[in-house]
């Protein structure tokens, strides 16, 4: 049952550490075994923390390291601010969006191992009890993004209405987070490593804070639900040790074909390395690149943005985390026994309608010849031929509109459509899913109808200073119909559902089962683009 709400004194552009500021904000603590966190209620009660370390600090491109059992925080400070995002590079077609709603308050860090943590107001820190924990991963391709901002900061709604324990974890992007290369000893992967050891964090520590970590829901957006999904891998790799978290929610993202190798990123590196002016043959490149008097954190950025073609860093194989044979594994329905076997009782997956509407903006693509090289940023280049291969050709002249739609075509089918349909068919034979698709957006938005990339987020972590009052009682059913869903599992009432069904919040915002509309023809885009991995199948 959501809890009555008053909004009215929140505005849409109102940012956590703000309320956190005001004279009437009480101060609240919570005792961990490092020692005393203090935070601060913002005004609908809810008691937050910010920027709480889970990691100590690291050189660049190194794993992250768990906090020692004798760390303590400091009895001094007050975790009330927005302090902190990961240096990232800028992106054109958000350029004109202030950088306070874009990633909050703080300041670019190369070590952004901290959490957010939104506790519900009537919960007793002294006696803390054990409530459901939501842990989210923010989005932004793996490139861009933070906990705050607009998108992300009012958590404590969702907090407050669902009576449950909130985690926001920061983690390392572009190529602080995924710069690889063989030949320089640099494995990657490093954002993926962040927020698994933040998970474990919220394992030893989240009671303190009246969570339960037996009940740690994993969710992630777009990039985020990319983080998601390859953290399902990682879960595999350990079972039968516990996962971490018992369900997983992908928001319009995930994994259709497997990653390349640090062998084949030498050529990013060493594009990397000339922006910078340095040697990528030099026999101690890695160790020069860590000096951050020679190259401090804004060359770094400088240099990829500089990188064009070269800018988007990925996973790579690594054993324990990323496997060459990803998508065959998930097939074979390895992923899913795998998975049931560490404890993960339930995966949730889906869509909105207009994704390729954000898609479509992205990169910029004045030709039919520009289509490939941009695609090829995402997928191996012979995934990436065979995709665009499964639509009908551009004319070589083809309008720049034409073009730009086209991308946002192929990267909403092989970014979103595709890759969580698959997961929920693949690992429905050995762990219960949920598909879903919303067609509903918020009016406030400003999109025009267009129910594009994220325009749910508002839906999903209940953002009540966007929702009108029919929206909210929308956002709440919505709420009440997965939660149930996971109910179901946990009860062992739940009836898996046929893999072209989905569970619609439709435009006029009512909430039920539907069959998939979009399937039929993403089945042809599997079938030309996916058929050599199918091979095995």
């Amino acid at each position: 049952m959501v809890a009555p709400l008053d909004c009215t004194t929140t505005a849409r552009s109102d940012m956590t550490a703000d309320q956190l500021r005001l004279a009437s904000s009480a101060r609240v603590a919570a005792t961990t075994a490092h020692g005393r966190v203090v935070g601060g209620r913002v005004r609908n009660g809810c008691q937050v923390f910010l920027n709480v370390p889970y990691g100590l600090d690291v050189a660049r491109w190194e794993d992250p390291r768990p906090l020692p059992p004798s760390y303590r925080y400091p009895t001094e400070h007050e975790y009330t601010v927005d302090g902190l995002y990961c240096a990232q590079p800028g992106r054109s077609y958000t350029a004109q969006i202030p950088i306070r709603d874009r990633l909050g308050q703080g300041a670019p860090t190369e070590n952004p191992f901290f959490a957010d943590i939104y506790v519900p107001s009537g919960v007793d820190l002294s006696h803390p009890p054990r409530l459901p924990v939501r842990v989210f991963v923010h989005g932004g391709f793996l490139q861009f993004g933070s906990t705050s901002g607009q998108h992300y900061n009012q958590q404590f709604f969702a907090a407050e209405a669902r009576h449950e324990v909130r985690v926001l974890l920061g983690h390392r992007l572009s190529a602080l987070g995924f710069l690889a290369s063989a030949s320089a000893g640099i494995p990657g992967n490093y954002g993926f490593k962040d927020v698994w050891l933040g998970l474990e964090w919220v394992q030893r520590h989240i009671a303190s804070f009246g969570g339960d970590p037996a009940q740690v829901h994993l969710s992630g957006l777009s990039g985020g639900a990319h983080v998601v999904h390859q953290l399902l891998h990682r879960a595999a790799a350990l079972s039968p040790a516990p996962a971490p978290f018992v369900t997983a929610l992908l928001q319009s993202n995930g994994i259709v074909s497997d990653p390349l190798t640090p062998s084949e990123r030498e050529t990013q590196f060493a594009a990397f390395c000339a922006q910078l002016g340095a040697d990528p043959a030099s026999p101690s490149i890695l160790a020069e690149l860590r000096d951050t008097a020679r190259y401090p954190t804004a060359a770094l950025v400088a240099a990829v943005e500089n990188m064009g073609l070269h800018s988007t860093f990925r996973g790579v194989v690594e054993a324990g985390w990323l496997r060459a044979d990803q998508m065959a594994f998930q097939r074979s329905g390895g992923l899913g026994a795998a998975l049931s076997a560490a404890g993960v009782r339930c995966v949730i997956a889906g869509d909105v309608r207009d994704e390729d509407a954000f898609y479509g903006i992205v990169h910029d693509v004045t030709t039919a010849t520009d289509l490939l090289p941009n695609v090829a940023r995402y997928y191996p280049l012979d995934v990436a031929q065979r995709l665009l291969a499964a639509y009908p050709p551009l004319d070589a002249d083809a309008p720049r509109a034409q073009c730009q739609a086209r991308l946002g075509r192929v990267l909403a089918d092989g970014q979103v459509h595709l890759p969580v349909r698959l997961l929920c068919r693949d690992l429905a034979p050995a762990l219960p899913t949920v598909r879903y698709a919303v067609e509903m957006v918020p009016r406030a938005l400003g999109t025009g109808g267009l129910v594009t990339h994220g325009s749910d987020t508002a839906i999903q972590h209940l953002r009540l200073s966007v929702l009108s009052a029919d929206e909210e009682d929308a956002a709440v059913a919505w709420h009440d119909a997965v939660s149930g869903q996971v109910g179901a599992v946990m009860n062992g009432s739940f009836t898996q559902r046929p893999e072209d069904e989905v569970l619609l919040l439709s435009k006029n915002g009512r909430v039920g089962w539907a069959r998939d509309w979009r399937w039929d023809e993403l089945r042809a885009v599997e079938a030309a683009a996916l058929a050599d991995d199918n091979d095995d199948r």
